[in-house]
C-alpha cells in the first residue's frame, strides 16, 4: 500500500489541472519532484519547496521504485514525455506506477501499460471529471484502469485528489470510462444550448427556466454549472472546446475499432468541429451556446 511518504513522488505536468494537484500531494506530505515543459510554473513551486528535474527520465531515476503522475492534455503529449532518451521509459525503475491523469487514447494507453510491465514497472489510467474547480477542491472523479491490485494500492494516494475513485476495470478502461462521460457532457451542453435559445426567442427568462429546469428530471451538474455560466455568458475557459472536441475524436475512434455505429456522437462531434472552424475554440466548452447564438445572428443577417 503506498502513501505519500513512502517515496518521492514524481509530477509531470503542471498546467490548469496539473498544478493544484501536485499542491495537493505536496501539503498532504509527498516529497514531489517535479517536470513541466514551461519553467515558469516550476520556478513557482520550487519556491514552496519541490524539486525540480531537468527531464522527465531524471524524474524517474529521483523517484525510484516510486509513483510517477502525468497530467498532459492529450496522447502526443504523453508520448513526448515517455519515448526517447530523455524520456520517462528511459529512467523507469521496477516497482515503479506511472499514473496517467489526462484523458489521452485508449490504445496507446494500452501499449504504455504493456511496455511499463515488461519492465517490472506499471501503468494506471486515471483520468479525471470535475474540471478545475474539481481539481483546486480536491473532489475530482477519477476512473481507473489498469491491474486492479495496483489501483488498490495507490487508492490512499489518489483519494488525496478526489473524493470518488473507481476501479472501471484493465488497463484502457479509465480512458475509454471518460470518453463515455466526455460524450454525455458534450451532447448535454448542446441540447441544453439549444433549450435555452428556444426559450429565449420565446420571452422566457433564462433564470427562470434554469431553476425550474433543476428541480425537474432534466437536473444536471452541467445545467446547473454550465447553465448559469451560458445565462452570464462567461465563457473563460475551465475546460476548452477544443479539448472537448479532441475527446469526442478519440471516442469516435474507439468506436469504428469496435465497428459501433453512435451516430448522435458522430452529429455532435460536427457541431464542435464547426465551433472550432468558426474560431471559438479557446472558449469553455459551455461555450458551444455562444456559437449557436452567433450562427443564429448570423443566419438572420443574411436572410
Amino acid at each position: 500500500m503506498h502513501s505519500v511518504s513512502d517515496n518521492r513522488i514524481g509530477f509531470i505536468g503542471l498546467g490548469n489541472m496539473g498544478k493544484p494537484m501536485a499542491r495537493h500531494l505536496m501539503r498532504a506530505g509527498a516529497r514531489l519532484i517535479l517536470f513541466n515543459r514551461s519553467k515558469q510554473v516550476l520556478e513557482e513551486l520550487a519556491g514552496e519547496g519541490v524539486e525540480v528535474a531537468s527531464c522527465p527520465s531524471e524524474v524517474a531515476d529521483q523517484v525510484g521504485d516510486g509513483l510517477i503522475f502525468l497530467s498532459l492534455p492529450n496522447a502526443d503529449s504523453v508520448a513526448e514525455v515517455v519515448e526517447g532518451k530523455d524520456g520517462l521509459f528511459a529512467g523507469l525503475a521496477a516497482g515503479s506506477k506511472v499514473v496517467d491523469m489526462g484523458s489521452t487514447a485508449v490504445e496507446p494507453t494500452r501499449a504504455w501499460h504493456e511496455k511499463a510491465l515488461g519492465i517490472g514497472s506499471d501503468w494506471i489510467d486515471a483520468p479525471v471529471s470535475g474540471g478545475q474547480k474539481g481539481a483546486r477542491e480536491a473532489n475530482l472523479t477519477i476512473m481507473a484502469g489498469g491491474l486492479e491490485e495496483s489501483v488498490e494500492a495507490i487508492r490512499p494516494v489518489l483519494e488525496i485528489l478526489g473524493t470518488n475513485l473507481t476501479y472501471m476495470g484493465p488497463s484502457g478502461a479509465g480512458q475509454c470510462a471518460k470518453l463515455a462521460n466526455q460524450i454525455i457532457v458534450a451532447s448535454t451542453i448542446a441540447s441544453l444550448s439549444e433549450a435555452f435559445l428556444l426559450c429565449r426567442e420565446n420571452g422566457v427568462d433564462l433564470k427562470a427556466a434554469r431553476s425550474a429546469l433543476l428541480g425537474g428530471f432534466a437536473q444536471s451538474k452541467i445545467l446547473d454549472q454550465h447553465g448559469l455560466r451560458m445565462i452570464e455568458e462567461d465563457f473563460q475557459p475551465g475546460g476548452t472546446a477544443i479539448n472537448q472536441l479532441k475527446d469526442l475524436v478519440e471516442a469516435s475512434k474507439v468506436a469504428s475499432a469496435d465497428s459501433l455505429n453512435l451516430p448522435m456522437l458522430e452529429t455532435n462531434k460536427k457541431l464542435w468541429e464547426r465551433m472550432l472552424e468558426d474560431g471559438l475554440g479557446e472558449l469553455d466548452h459551455s461555450g458551444l451556446y455562444e456559437w449557436y447564438r452567433q450562427a443564429l445572428e448570423k443566419e438572420r443577417g443574411s436572410e
